[in-house]
């Protein structure tokens, strides 16, 4: 233990630990909430109230009855349920809702570290590997939202170390039946358990943990190759364990079809979703250092330290979830569906640090300890992407140039001239922010939705009520008919004010300006 403490990597792990936990928790709340995290905390804070998950409708103070989804809801319910949690100490504030994003985050720095000790059997590349996710744009902006993905990065990292380890690691206990085990099949049971444990886990907060299959596939078939091209024959372990893969889909076509056919529907092939290349580098000053260091990496742990086989999981977990995402995936594009990839591509970007190190450090002999202090500082500089942390808007502050709405600038210049007897028509997931108003309110667009708000649906609400409001976003438009918005700039007033900057429109009717 007293090792621990006076062991010069564990200080700097400490270090490293501080710095991440510093860059998520401060300023927690400046920020308002956007997109999905809405349904998060609606969804939370239900849960919280009734101990079901039912949507919480802030503005009524009552379980939502507008938009209902309960399979929304109890979506990612294992991470929502911490939440949940909070809400018996905190107050439902921006940043008491994020916190549980914020504890993962910094958990995921630690197991970063322990990933890279394990795959590359050096704590320094741990350490480097850790500093990459304390300091990650990616890292900092999930971790600081009110989203299940800060917990399935850490979670889904965690079951692939283990399934590698219950598949390959050697056993050296002195269990008997494990050690009979291993010797026959290779596999260490002494992994089992745990693996299986985050293997739920990790089910249980995002379904992205189906990606496992292809890379676990992937990774035996490239070791099933190199295995029979050094003259070890189909017959190998690899070559075996493919053969029960392919076996085992087929008996899953004839047994379960139908839940084939739902997996092949989620897939479309060779679409060209390439957005993805640019969200797994924009961690990094300059994306094209970064892919040499993680191929230096990889040729690093495979050449030079003996660990081939680690250099290849890594390499697949990053390769494979990036493939899938820009050429097979049946989703919308956007950075949080490979958010979970990212730290195998940090782990072999520090390998490629430390081998620049080593490299700097055996070339200089005597003279290499100011010379691979330089070049650590250098990976330090121009490796991360520092640049973000002086951009005008970011994940600690944002002015009113930001592009995006701010919904808690927008319903705060509502409430302050809303009038007795106003009606609402927005999307209702949003009501955090006209909490207590008791407006009634009009929701259009949603997950199913299948029509778009129309002329006639406008021209009814301005005939039941005398004056209200029409509050849309950039992407609300996909719910509204080009008529509807149309008549809107006709018939309505569309407000303007500092408070109102952004992807965002607000229409007023029944006021003394009222358009023609």
């Amino acid at each position: 233990m007293k090792r621990i403490f006076t062991d010069g990597k564990y200080q700097a792990l400490f270090a490293i630990l501080v710095l991440g936990a510093v860059l998520r928790f401060w300023g927690l709340g400046n920020n308002p909430f956007v997109a999905d995290e809405f349904l998060d905390i609606n969804s939370s804070y239900g849960y919280f109230q009734t101990g079901e998950w039912k949507a919480w409708d802030f503005n009524d103070g009552k379980p939502a009855v507008v938009n209902g989804n309960d399979a929304r809801d109890e979506r990612a319910s294992v991470y929502k349920w911490q939440v949940a949690q909070l809400f018996r100490f905190l107050p439902p504030t921006e940043a008491a809702a994020r916190t549980v994003s914020a504890v993962w985050g910094v958990l995921t720095v630690l197991l970063v570290f322990l990933a890279g000790w394990i795959f590359s059997g050096r704590r320094t590349v741990g350490l480097f590997a850790a500093f990459l996710f304390a300091v990650s744009v990616s890292g900092l902006e999930f971790d600081r939202r009110l989203r299940m993905y800060s917990m399935f990065l850490p979670v889904f990292l965690a079951f692939s170390t283990l399934l590698y380890l219950f598949y390959e690691r050697e056993y050296k206990g002195k269990l008997r039946p494990v050690r009979a085990v291993r010797e026959r099949t290779g596999l260490n049971l002494a992994y089992l358990v745990p693996m299986l444990v985050f293997g739920v886990l990790s089910a249980m907060t995002h379904q992205l943990t189906a990606n496992i299959v292809p890379v676990f596939g992937a990774y035996v078939l490239v070791m099933a190759v190199l295995a029979w091209r050094k003259g070890e024959g189909v017959r190998n372990r690899y070559g075996v364990t493919v053969a029960f893969g392919i076996f085992g889909v087929a008996v899953a076509f004839v047994a379960v079809p139908e839940k084939v056919r739902y997996a092949l529907g989620t897939l479309v092939f060779f679409d060209n979703h390439y957005s993805y290349l640019g969200y797994v580098v924009r961690d990094y000053t300059q994306p094209v250092l970064a892919i040499a260091l993680a191929v230096l990496g990889a040729w690093s742990l495979a050449k030079r330290s003996g660990k081939g086989r680690e250099a290849i999981w890594l390499s697949v977990s990053f390769l494979v979830p990036l493939v899938m995402a820009v050429w097979f995936w049946r989703r919308n594009e956007g950075e949080q569906y490979i958010f979970f990839a990212l730290p195998f591509l940090m782990i072999l970007v520090a390998a490629g640090g430390y081998e620049v190190v080593r490299f700097v450090k055996e070339s200089l002999g005597a003279r290499w300890k100011y010379a691979a202090c330089a070049a650590v500082v250098a990976l330090a500089v121009f490796v991360p992407r520092w640049e973000y942390f002086f951009q005008e808007n970011n994940t600690y502050h944002r002015t009113n140039t930001a592009s995006t709405a701010n919904y808690r600038k927008v319903f705060a210049y509502v409430r302050k001239h809303a009038i007795e007897g106003d009606a609402l028509v927005t999307r209702n997931f949003r009501n955090y922010y006209w909490s207590g108003m008791r407006l009634p309110v009009y929701d259009f667009g949603g997950e199913l939705s299948t029509t778009k708000l129309s002329i006639e649906e406008l021209s009814n609400l301005m005939a039941k009520y005398p004056s209200g409001w029409v509050v849309m976003s950039d992407n609300d438009t996909d719910y509204v008919s080009r008529a509807a918005e149309d008549f809107m700039y006709r018939n309505m007033v569309r407000e303007s004010d500092p408070l109102l900057r952004g992807d965002v429109l607000v229409f007023r009717w029944g006021t003394e300006s009222e358009g023609a």
